[in-house]
């Protein structure tokens, strides 16, 4: 007995098109497929009637083909059974409230899937297996905020549907599941199951998830008051020193407190394991910021603002402030991780940019031709040696003595550039976002080196959550009112301007690695980019910033003005438009970033960063 061949990648993508469609019940879905795309990925609200996939291999395993159909089969029960307007409406304003609300909402879709046919449920559970090995989950020992709205989801399927959890998701279940049924109760999935077929009361009782979570801050008092039976008893006394009763104090120390944040994320207990490595980097200084910028007036502003916002009594212009600097670190990309793991974090990024060579062959002849375009050359006349003037030259076979009648060639001044590319390195960058933002760099990196143009990538994010010991030192303080940033700030050098880029294309791969993207505090970010970028000696210097929205630390928004990041982030964006030594140009990974930055760009996904960038980025070099 003979057996067929697998399939080919095209049929097996038209199979899997068909398939789709089919469990959508919808024949008309555009269907595409992405390098970019991952199994960890977020709910789609803008596109109700496409579907993105990633692109296949070109020779696929069992596992693979499985992998492939249950992300197929995800997006499917996505377009059957959601309504992203409904979604969007009933979705809490704060970013990590927003990520388990998207959790138990794709918890529902999946299982309404899982409940009905038993081919979905298995390959569901594969991408389930497979995503959180790829996400390492498997190899977890303590709980981490990051990883709660993806706990919540698997605890809510495995209710839901009553399916055992895969090896690689069971590991994350245990770890968090004694603090979710401490808070939420040993019913909280009940009221889930009741509301399964509808999405809005799905969503109310989410809400009410959030609500005892103490995620929904301010915001409680727009929402309908919850049931007495379903109001959450008080939350179990805790140890001193943990974030439930730091938080609790802080609502107790100031009532506005409660409607400027969301609070804490849970546990203490949920820091990143490279804490560790951190304790050893934490008297680390920026050389950047301490180093002299020369005496002209650009520079003395540099100066003027980095000092005064250490003291928001003393600060011109910003009411900004920092509770100490003494925990914040300058850290190349090579002292994060060890030589094989940035390989191996490098070999996953180069997957992604084999679709995009014609990207990078066209984008840099683009700007070749851009820049020797400037480079004009002209001719000077009338002089006194040189090339003889042929339009001369009758007067100078009428009298050869007759001065004057030679020509020279003259180059236009043409400015040398570097470029500076400032990285978000944020939570609510993680899977595709990232991905895009590590490509982009890639790209433009290799891009801007190919016409001699040097180029700096930068990256910033805080190397905790919730404060770290910039927190820990406030509280041993007696918790002085509005401290101003409370968190340990971390500073990424990925390739400094000298650098070639052959040298340390393999610290980009850093970006996907599982737990460094933590929180944003951009103003200073931007500062600290501007200050290296200030001290170059080239006559053109540009700042490219890549982020996906607003700056948010929660450590810091819960005891100051909600507002003061973003403030912050508007008052370092005019100072420096304002000086005008620096080209300021930020490039948006799904968010749109005009409201910050005046000259911005807004790509989607890496589908458009070709285009984009081919028709956008060869303005900022107009001379």
């Amino acid at each position: 007995m003979t057996t067929s061949p697998p399939p080919d990648s095209e049929s097996f993508k038209q199979a899997t098109d068909a398939t789709l469609r089919a469990i959508a019940g919808k024949r008309e879905i555009e269907v595409t497929y992405t390098p970019t795309e991952t199994l960890n990925k977020k709910l789609s609200l803008t596109a109700p009637d496409r579907a993105r996939l990633p692109t296949p291999a070109l020779k696929l395993n069992d596992r693979d083909r499985a992998v492939m159909r249950g992300t197929a089969d995800a997006e499917g029960l996505r377009l059957r059974h959601h309504n992203p307007k409904l979604h969007a409406r009933n979705a809490p304003s704060d970013e990590r409230a927003k990520t388990i609300h998207d959790a138990l909402e794709m918890a529902r879709i999946e299982s309404l899937g899982a409940r009905d046919m038993a081919g979905i449920r298995h390959n569901l559970n594969i991408v389930l297996d497979e995503k959180y090995t790829q996400l390492g989950y498997h190899n977890l020992n303590s709980q981490r905020n990051d990883t709660l709205p993806d706990a919540l989801h698997l605890l809510a399927r495995l209710h839901l549907t009553g399916e055992p959890l895969p090896p690689a998701a069971q590991k994350l279940a245990d770890l968090w599941a004694p603090w979710i049924q401490e808070r939420l109760g040993d019913d909280w999935f009940q009221k889930l199951e009741k509301a399964l077929n509808n999405q809005d009361d799905f969503q109310r009782q989410t809400r009410n998830v959030l609500r005892r979570l103490e995620m929904l801050g301010g915001e409680e008092e727009s929402d309908n008051p919850t049931p007495a039976e379903e109001t959450p008893p008080p939350p179990p006394e805790q140890d001193e020193t943990s974030d439930q009763s730091d938080m609790e104090s802080d609502q107790n120390q100031d009532e506005k407190e409660a409607e400027q944040s969301s609070g804490d994320s849970p546990s203490e207990e949920a820091t990143d394991e490279a804490e560790s490595e951190e304790s050893s980097e934490s008297g680390m200084e920026d050389e950047a910021a301490t180093a002299p910028l020369g005496e002209d007036a650009a520079d003395e502003n540099i100066g003027e603002v980095r000092d005064n916002r250490k003291d928001a009594a003393n600060s011109l212009g910003t009411t900004y402030a920092i509770y100490t600097t003494e925990f914040d670190e300058v850290v190349k990309a090579e002292e994060l991780a060890d030589d094989d793991e940035l390989f191996r974090l490098r070999g996953l990024l180069d997957k992604q940019l084999v679709s995009m060579q014609s990207v990078i062959v066209k984008l840099a002849n683009r700007l070749q031709r851009k820049l020797l375009a400037r480079q004009r050359r002209a001719w000077q006349f009338d002089l006194e040696e040189g090339y003889l003037d042929s339009s001369r030259l009758a007067r100078v076979v009428a009298n050869p003595t007759v001065p004057l009648s030679f020509k020279q060639e003259k180059e236009s001044e043409f400015k040398d550039t570097v470029v500076t590319i400032l990285l978000d390195n944020s939570g609510s960058m993680r899977g595709r976002p990232i991905t895009t933002a590590a490509m982009c760099a890639d790209i433009l990196a290799r891009t801007l080196e190919r016409c001699a143009i040097k180029v700096e990538i930068l990256g910033f994010t805080t190397r905790t959550w919730k404060g770290g010991k910039s927190r820990d030192l406030w509280i041993a303080n007696g918790r002085p009112d509005k401290p101003g940033r409370l968190n340990d700030l971390r500073h990424i050098i990925y390739k400094s301007a000298d650098a070639p880029y052959r040298r340390t294309r393999k610290n980009l791969g850093l970006m996907l690695k599982e737990g460094l993207l933590k929180e944003n505090i951009d103003g200073e970010a931007l500062v600290w980019a501007y200050n290296r970028l200030a001290a170059r000696g080239e006559a053109r210097k540009i700042l490219m910033v890549i982020s996906d929205g607003a700056p948010v630390d929660d450590s810091t928004l819960s005891v100051n003005p909600v507002n003061i990041l973003e403030q912050d982030l508007r008052h370092v964006i005019n100072w420096v438009e304002m000086i005008g030594k620096v080209d300021l140009t930020a490039i948006g990974i799904g968010h749109d970033v005009t409201r910050y930055y005046s000259s911005a760009l807004t790509i989607a996904d890496a589908t458009e960063l070709g285009e984009a960038l081919v028709d956008n980025l060869t303005n900022l070099f107009d001379l």
